[in-house]
């Protein structure tokens, strides 16, 4: 007869993290306004998206 192992119960750990800022919180700018700084409120619907977004 084989000899059982102890159990050993499951542990279960947390760590928490505070940031001040957030990751890469200054890395990516979002500009909803165009050239001319106004913001549209409509989708631009087209046949094709072939256009340059800038990043």
């Amino acid at each position: 007869m084989k000899k059982k192992l102890a159990y050993i119960a499951p542990k279960v750990k947390t760590l928490l993290i505070e940031l001040e800022q957030g990751i890469a919180a200054a890395s990516a700018t979002a500009r909803p306004e165009n050239s001319k700084g106004q913001v549209s409120e409509q989708w631009e619907v087209s046949d094709t998206d072939n256009r340059t977004i800038d990043w």
